[in-house]
């Protein structure tokens, strides 16, 4: 088949084959359609049950669906929706598309894990603010620890670990409210810190940014937000969201391998800090409140997720750049350009730079930013840079110390080519690469060649 397109293709895989007119399948890429959406892909869909996977040899593989002459390897990009239902078959199409370097989202069906309790762990593991959460291997061990705590730890939620849109969520007032719920449900169960508000962010983060939220406010007869639960929600154009509320959205998207996300941010009432309740893959985008926004928004974080392989003013795709153990990278900044010395590391998530004199600093708003220092050893200078937008993540080393780094976008041109990517910020002074290039950098843009180098 010819690689030169008119416009890029893109394919929507479902689990199951629902009906053309199901918001799960069809139905789907309808609503997006004739609200205006995909104006610049062909767009194709097909379902996990309905493909083949064929290995032939060391070299080659197919994914395809023989009904329709659908062959996976033929797309500009590839979006993994309502996968849940077949995890396995989600993740072999997953590492089949790493293996062709065609981009996709979203990243966690590789992992094949669906439940709240991965996701909570996931996202603490990154640094993410969750409320407190507790769950086992058993119901015994969970009822045992109801039955140890105080008085005033109550009212607590208990929730379900596979729940959705609100079902089997419930608020435990007492010890023995707590242990009626655990005693006769029949699902698996968390446990989990209430958190009293006034309401809570249902942000949607498509394409890696917040484009879209809504503001949920509980009806009064339920502790739940969820408009399914008859919650009333807000339209909120996206810029007058706190730069805090979009930030910690982003983070728990990309902690649970999410570029598709409804995240729900909630703030505590009381205390004011923030937490994630959840980390959504891709929910009600063409179903729920404001559709008309919501649709609009994630076709736009869509078309930014494309150019990864195919670029405007090209009629060809691209194949991941080859890239040796060591590569040579350019940081652009503001200040301006500084070249270093990268190690390629496909065993690290993240990427990591040298960086000196890292700070948390306020500014005169009470708006919080980091300060560090970037040493350009080829030109003998230090360029001090700044960014509100920053994360946390926890890095576990070789010998098993965690070390709380933090996290900033950066800009990194490699090859000729610019990755907007995200990395930590370490000190590498002793180490002969500045820079490490981690699996997040790597994955769908570079092929690794250990006998190449610097």
């Amino acid at each position: 088949m010819s690689n030169v397109l008119k416009k890029p293709r893109i394919l929507i895989v479902f689990g199951r084959n629902t009906g053309e007119k199901s918001t799960r399948f069809g139905g789907f890429v309808k609503r997006i359609q004739d609200n205006g959406g995909f104006a610049y892909a062909d767009v194709d869909y097909v379902a996990l049950e309905e493909l083949v996977f064929h290995i032939t040899n060391r070299k080659v593989a197919r994914v395809y669906n023989p009904t329709n002459g659908i062959d996976l390897a033929s797309y500009a990009f590839v979006y993994l929706k309502s996968w849940q239902a077949m995890p396995e078959l989600a993740a072999s199409v997953a590492h089949f598309l790493e293996g062709k370097g065609i981009p996709y989202a979203d990243h966690q069906a590789r992992h094949e894990y669906i439940a709240k309790t991965t996701n909570y762990m996931t996202m603490w593991a990154q640094g993410v603010s969750v409320p407190e959460t507790i769950w086992a291997g058993s119901k015994t061990v969970l009822v045992a620890h109801v039955e140890s705590l105080p008085d005033d730890a109550f009212p607590i939620i208990i929730k379900a670990v596979h729940g959705q849109k609100g079902k089997d969520n419930f608020l435990a007032k007492t010890k023995r409210e707590a242990l009626d719920i655990l005693t006769n449900t029949t699902v698996d169960m968390l446990l989990q810190q209430f958190i009293p508000n006034e309401g809570d962010y249902r942000i949607g983060v498509y394409g890696n940014k917040a484009r879209w939220a809504i503001y949920r406010k509980s009806s009064g007869k339920s502790h739940l937000n969820n408009t399914s639960m008859g919650a009333v929600a807000t339209n909120i154009p996206i810029k007058d969201v706190s730069r805090k509320v979009r930030e910690l959205a982003e983070a728990a998207a990309a902690a649970c391998d999410l570029s598709i996300s409804g995240v729900d941010v909630v703030e505590d009432s009381v205390t004011k800090k923030l937490y994630v309740f959840e980390a959504n893959q891709g929910s009600q985008i063409v179903t729920g409140a404001f559709t008309d926004t919501n649709m609009a928004a994630f076709d736009e974080g869509m078309e930014a997720m494309i150019p990864r392989r195919f670029t405007k003013g090209s009629s060809k795709t691209r194949r991941p750049q080859v890239i040796g153990r060591t590569i040579k990278a350019t940081i652009q900044t503001e200040e301006g350009e500084i070249i270093v010395r990268g190690k390629v590391d496909s065993g690290a998530y993240q990427s990591a730079i040298d960086a000196q004199n890292v700070k948390l600093l306020t500014d005169e708003k009470g708006e919080e930013y980091v300060q560090y220092t970037l040493l350009d050893r080829a030109h003998d200078r230090k360029l001090t840079l700044t960014s509100y937008d920053f994360g946390k993540a926890r890095i576990q080393s070789s010998t098993g110390h965690i070390d709380v780094r933090y996290v900033v976008p950066m800009a990194v041109e490699i090859g000729g080519k610019q990755y907007n990517t995200r990395v930590t910020l370490a000190n590498r002074s002793s180490h002969k690469s500045q820079m490490l290039i981690g699996r997040q950098l790597l994955r769908g843009n570079f092929l690794i060649n250990v006998e190449l180098g610097l």
